[in-house]
């Protein structure tokens, strides 16, 4: 029996559906409604016509960059495989769809209903009973969140004053850990996170738990007037599935950037971007990967820029001899000064003293963040261990920013 169609939603107009071919199963077809304005595509990489788009054996990226992984995945299939015949990522987009990150929403109907239960973020940050926070969070709002990534997370909705409440989407993502496979990892984001706003890097707001078990990160694709902007991210860019998230430059990203985000925001674009990455090689950050980098745009039509970072935190403190999640210059080993110069300079176009100068606020932002990891060992003394690995990686990043590398003529 054929499945119904999923709708498409391009903020709260209608813009196509998507529907398993009758002739291949496992190909996905996606439909514009006729008439949708061309500003109402569902993305750059997709734009209006009236022929069909299709996708042998799963979604097209832009549809599957959502789809939930991980915990959250394994929760959600748990929970429905049984009831959905032959469950698959149509399925699994078909529940998530109403709540999702960016502006696309899904739903069998052809009105569109979001309204996400609420959820009192103090008492997230201030919880202190022996339950497990988290997995009644997982329980409540697994099918509201439509969001990616393998560390376990939810999107809730902040709770407001009855008279206030107009906002009926999510407001915030909810992040949470195995402490046993990765010790404080909360801190370590949070940690990493005001590194790299100190070092001028556009990051969201993020707040940590007093139990330092759950990390609450703003939505930086929800305007002040409840607006939820377009995100791609460079998965979806380069017409790539998930699993090639980790396949790519960072050069290619660049060429990406300059392809898609406006010409009045492109410099500040390249700038944004080589701080991204060179931060990332400071802090040995190994999961800046493709879809760790996205682009924002009210719709496609109009102004794009890049997102400010997010998922930021020191992967070497988990895998000693961790690399980096593409190549740049054509290795994945943590490169040194001279070849973060040449990067910038290829990137930016800046001279060698604009580029060193990049490089400096790189230091300053990881000096920051080591200042950090220390009050929070001064704040909890278990986490000493934690403070001085970090801090040896973020030392070591320093140093290699700092010191060009030498070469030594081998004697006669």
């Amino acid at each position: 029996m054929k499945k119904p169609p999923l709708h498409v939603f391009a903020g709260s107009r209608l813009a196509g559906s998507l529907t398993h071919s009758d002739r291949e199963l496992d190909t996905i077809l996606f439909d514009y409604r006729q008439g949708t304005r061309t500003e109402d595509a569902v993305s750059v990489t997709t734009p209006v016509r009236a022929d069909q788009y299709d996708s042998m054996a799963g979604l097209l990226p832009i549809f599957e960059m959502n789809l939930p992984e991980g915990v959250l995945k394994d929760r959600l299939r748990l929970q429905f495989a049984k009831t959905i015949p032959e469950f698959d990522d149509l399925d699994l987009l078909s529940i998530v769809g109403a709540s999702q990150i960016g502006r696309l929403r899904y739903a069998h109907q052809e009105q569109l209903s979001e309204n996400v239960p609420t959820q009192d973020l103090a008492e997230i940050l201030t919880y202190k009973g022996s339950a497990d926070l988290f997995a009644y969070l997982l329980e409540r709002f697994a099918t509201y969140s439509g969001i990616s990534g393998m560390q376990p997370k939810v999107l809730v909705r902040e709770i407001a004053l009855p008279e206030k409440i107009t906002q009926r989407g999510a407001t915030h993502i909810v992040k949470s850990f195995d402490p046993r496979e990765f010790p404080e990892l909360a801190a370590n984001e949070l940690v990493c996170t005001r590194g790299a706003a100190a070092a001028g890097i556009e990051t969201a707001r993020a707040q940590m738990s007093e139990n330092r078990r759950v990390l609450i990160v703003d939505r930086f694709d929800l305007t002040e007037d409840g607006v939820y902007l377009g995100t791609e991210d460079f998965c979806v860019l380069n017409g790539r599935r998930a699993h090639g998230r980790y396949d790519g430059s960072y050069e290619n990203i660049a060429k990406r950037i300059t392809d898609y985000v406006t010409a009045n925001k492109l410099a500040a674009a390249r700038e944004q971007f080589v701080l991204m990455v060179a931060y990332a090689c400071a802090i040995e950050n190994g999961d800046a990967h493709l879809k760790n980098f996205s682009v924002l745009y009210t719709h496609p039509e109009g102004e794009i820029r890049l997102a400010p970072a997010y998922d930021l935190v020191c992967t070497s403190l988990y895998i000693p001899r961790d690399k980096l999640a593409l190549t740049l210059n054509g290795s994945k080993d943590y490169p040194d000064r001279l070849h973060l110069l040449k990067f910038i300079r290829h990137v930016t176009g800046k001279s060698e003293r604009a580029a060193a100068g990049i490089i400096e606020q790189v230091i300053v932002g990881v000096e920051v963040a080591i200042a950090e990891a220390r009050c929070h060992a001064r704040r909890h003394a278990d986490a000493a261990e934690f403070t001085a690995k970090i801090t040896a990686v973020m030392k070591r990043g320093i140093a290699r920013l700092s010191e060009p590398k030498t070469t030594h003529r081998a004697s006669a």
